[in-house]
C-alpha cells in the first residue's frame, strides 16, 4: 500500500488522504457489465493502494452507481465519500429544499450509505438560489444535522462564488477545480483564503480535464476534445503546449511534472485524479509520491516563478 499522507479538512474533524479519486470519468459511457465492473475494480484498486476518498456526483453518468457496487461488495471502514446537490439530470439545477433532499437520499440509496462525509451544492450558475432561506445551503445545514452528510460544501469554478460561500461561514469544505497546475495558477490564493478561514480544500481536476494527462500534445487534445475550451482559454492551451515540449526535451512526463507539483504546494487538503480504470489509478498514485528527477524540479520551478512574475 502506498500512503499519500493524512490531512485534516475542515473545522469538524473531517480526515482525508492527501490523495483522492475523482469519480467523473468513472461514470463515462453507457451501463454494461463491463464497464459496471471496471468501475468498481478502480475504487477497488485505488483503496489497495491507499486512497481513502473518493468523490462523485449523480451529473457523472454511471459514477455513484458503479461506486456503489464496490461499496457493497467490499468493506472500506475508514474510506470516506463526497458527492453532490443540484446538478441530478432529473433535476438539474434545482436548489430547491425538496430537489437537494431528494438528490441527497436518492445519492445515499445508489451508493449503499446511511451518509456521506461531505456534500456539495455543485456548479450553480449563480449563486443567489443556493442562498434562498430555506433551500440551498440552508437545507444542506439541516441534512447533515439530519446526519445525512458529515461536511457541507460548495463545488463551483467561480472564485467569487467560493469566498461569498467562504465569508459568509456557509461551508465547511470548498472544492475549486481547473485552477492550480503547473499552468494556471489562481486557485491558489482562493485555497490559501480557505486555509485562513479554517476552511477544507479539495481540488478537483489538477490536470485541466485531462489536458495534461494524456502522453499527446494539448493542442491536438484541443482538436479532439473542443469543449476544453467551456473552462480554458486559448493561452492555456499554448502555456499547455509549451509545458509539453519543455518536458519531452527533458525526457520527463509532463502528467508526472504536474501532478509533484500540485501535490507538492501543501494547499489542498485532498487532491482528487481521476482514473478510467485500476492501471489509470496505479499511475496517478505512482506519479503523486514520486519525486521527478531533482535536477529537473529545479528547473521547472524556475520556470514557473518567471511565468508568474510576468502575468503580475
Amino acid at each position: 500500500m502506498i500512503q499519500s499522507g493524512i490531512r485534516t479538512c475542515g473545522p469538524r474533524g473531517l480526515t482525508l488522504t492527501r490523495l483522492g479519486l475523482g469519480g467523473a470519468a468513472l461514470g463515462r459511457g453507457p451501463a454494461s457489465p463491463e464497464a459496471d465492473e471496471a468501475g468498481a475494480r478502480t475504487l477497488e484498486a485505488a483503496y489497495r493502494l491507499g486512497v481513502r476518498h473518493v468523490d462523485t456526483s449523480p451529473a457523472y453518468g454511471e459514477s455513484e452507481r458503479r461506486l456503489g457496487i464496490a461499496l457493497r461488495r467490499n468493506v472500506f471502514p475508514d474510506l470516506t465519500v463526497s458527492t453532490k446537490v443540484g446538478t441530478h439530470p432529473d433535476r438539474r439545477f434545482s436548489y430547491l429544499a425538496d430537489d437537494i433532499r431528494w438528490s441527497l437520499e436518492n445519492s445515499l440509496a445508489t451508493l449503499g450509505r446511511s451518509y456521506v462525509d461531505v456534500a456539495l451544492i455543485h456548479d450553480p450558475p449563480s449563486l443567489e438560489p443556493a442562498l434562498v432561506s430555506g433551500d440551498g445551503f440552508e437545507v444542506l445545514h439541516r441534512l447533515r444535522d439530519e446526519g445525512l452528510c458529515r461536511n457541507v460544501g460548495l463545488g463551483v469554478h467561480s472564485h467569487e462564488f467560493h469566498r461569498r460561500a467562504i465569508d459568509a461561514g456557509l461551508v465547511d469544505i470548498i472544492l475549486p477545480y481547473g485552477d492550480f497546475n503547473i499552468v494556471r495558477r489562481s486557485g491558489a490564493r482562493l485555497m490559501q483564503y480557505a486555509r485562513d478561514h479554517g476552511v477544507g480544500v479539495l481540488l478537483g481536476s489538477p490536470m485541466m480535464h485531462g489536458l495534461l494527462a494524456a502522453d499527446e500534445e494539448p493542442a491536438k487534445v484541443l482538436k479532439r476534445r473542443p469543449n476544453l475550451l467551456n473552462w480554458y482559454t486559448e493561452r492555456d492551451i499554448m502555456v499547455a503546449q509549451e509545458w509539453y515540449e519543455w518536458c519531452r526535451n527533458r525526457e520527463v512526463s509532463m502528467r508526472h511534472l504536474n501532478m509533484q507539483f500540485v501535490m507538492s504546494s501543501g494547499l489542498a487538503d485532498c487532491v482528487l485524479t481521476g482514473a478510467l480504470d485500476s492501471t489509470e489509478i496505479d499511475t496517478n498514485v505512482y506519479d503523486s509520491v514520486t519525486p521527478v528527477p531533482q535536477e529537473i524540479w529545479s528547473a521547472a520551478m524556475v520556470r514557473i516563478a518567471e511565468l508568474d512574475a510576468a502575468t503580475e
